[in-house]
């Protein structure tokens, strides 16, 4: 199966699942309601064993931090020219933080993962290098300055103590503990292995893999067909933010740098995906528009079809 082929099937087969729920949504098996639930379980549950899980078994390599800034400046920048576009559009707030989500943050754990190991097998360094730039290239500022976002844009206008206090939940918030605690087991000598960790880590695991589901559940029950016409242009703009202007920042500086030629397209391809499903959450359980956030997250899965085969050409 060729790297695009493959890429092709991850991607429908998220479509599909996220379609089967709307699908049970429209005949009463499901509701709009259970987002909410859907949504407490992936930001308290699922996603804080799954990064414990994965930063706890990652190697720390001083020379991915390059990779690592590329990374997170390119995020940041996407953020800066979301929101000008957001102020131009005249966006509410809590439509601004689903579209700075959207924009900013890819789906580089869920797709780019199986695309790295298509492309290189055996590669265990590109794997390895791919896993770091997921998860702290891109996971990292989702978990911080995308949970920080959708708080602020989720509540109605602050004042500087209450932004300082929306900012202070996060850092109580399982995510951030699972950060720290997953990059601290990562540094000591204890392992993954032994007659209490293995089990406990597999437990982990267990958990840890149920969090594609339920985010796609939660992205299903939100989604809505409806009314598509009057979002046409910020769709536009998302699918050219993030399909097309956020791989290019991350491929013009690093061609430029004495990179090998398979880190520079484990960048790219990581650089490339969709917005990450994981936005709907956030805007679900902080207050944005989470309807917008799923319909925006849906088109770009879709248009990255055809972006992503031209990105693994380059």
């Amino acid at each position: 199966m060729n790297a695009y082929l493959h890429t092709l099937t991850s991607i429908l087969v998220i479509a599909c699942v996220i379609l089967l729920v709307v699908m049970l949504r429209k005949r009463g098996v499901l509701h709009q309601e259970n987002g909410i639930l859907f949504s407490q379980l992936v930001i308290q549950v699922t996603l804080p064993a799954l990064i414990f899980d994965a930063l706890s078994r990652s190697t720390f390599e001083w020379q991915y931090i390059l990779l690592f800034l590329y990374m997170f400046i390119s995020e940041m920048i996407l953020l800066v020219i979301a929101w000008i576009f957001g102020k131009i559009l005249q966006l509410e707030r809590s439509q601004m933080g689903s579209f700075l989500l959207a924009s900013a943050f890819g789906s580089s754990a869920l797709l780019g993962y199986p695309l790295i190991m298509e492309l290189f097998p055996g590669n265990v360094t590109a794997l390895t290098e791919g896993t770091f730039v997921s998860e702290f290239g891109v996971g990292l500022p989702l978990f911080t300055v995308g949970v920080m976002v959708a708080i602020h844009y989720g509540q109605e206008q602050q004042t500087k103590r209450a932004l300082f206090s929306s900012a202070f939940l996060f850092f109580k918030s399982p995510i951030f503990i699972a950060i720290v605690t997953g990059l601290l087991w990562s540094f000591s000598p204890l392992g993954t292995t032994g007659i209490f960790l293995t089990p406990l880590f597999e437990a982990l695991h267990i958990i840890a893999k149920a969090n594609t589901f339920l985010v796609a559940l939660t992205v299903g029950v939100l989604l809505s067909f409806s009314s598509l016409h009057s979002i046409m242009w910020l769709a536009l703009v998302t699918i050219v933010i993030k399909l097309i202007i956020s791989p290019l920042l991350v491929y013009l500086p690093a061609s430029m740098m004495s990179l090998e030629p398979w880190q520079l397209q484990v960048l790219l391809l990581e650089a490339a995906m969709p917005s990450a499903m994981l936005s709907v959450v956030l805007a679900k359980r902080y207050g944005c528009d989470a309807k917008l956030a799923a319909k925006l997250v849906f088109i770009t899965l879709t248009g990255s079809l055809f972006t992503v085969s031209f990105m693994i050409g380059l």
